[in-house]
């Protein structure tokens, strides 16, 4: 049985690109944050290289949305990398809002959603520097 008959079919537009990019994003959070847990309490890793940690994670999922969502658009990709960072951050927040059962938008929401912006931002345009298709 192949994975790849597992494939999620999102919409050839905007709105289905971004939601694949998103998806493949918090997936990813998912299973390297799983790793660091597990990192964390069986290396002993200081609680100061915990939160630049999380900040890397973010930063190489994010990179990986963008990457899957200027596979299927071809223009504006700073634009798209920048939306793919917002959408990212607005459905995390969303899901762990969910788990803390508290839905107050703070300031350091916003400081993680202008973070994504610009690490979506600088990812398309990093990706876009080789001008060949992704």
């Amino acid at each position: 049985m192949k994975l790849s008959k597992f494939k999620l079919k999102f919409g050839t537009g905007p709105v289905g690109a971004h939601a694949e990019g998103a998806l493949y994003a918090l997936v990813m959070t998912l299973g390297l944050v799983l790793l660091l847990s597990i990192i964390v309490q069986f290396g002993g890793l200081s609680d100061a290289v915990i939160g630049p940690l999380v900040q890397v994670i973010k930063s190489l999922a994010i990179f990986t949305g963008v990457y899957t969502v200027l596979k299927k658009i071809k223009r504006r990709a700073w634009m798209h990398g920048g939306v793919l960072g917002i959408v990212y951050t607005v459905l995390a927040f969303f899901i762990l809002s969910i788990i803390d059962q508290d839905f107050s938008i703070t300031v350091g929401f916003m400081a993680e959603a202008i973070f994504a912006f610009i690490v979506g931002l600088v990812s398309a345009m990093l990706l876009r520097i080789r001008k060949r298709d992704i």
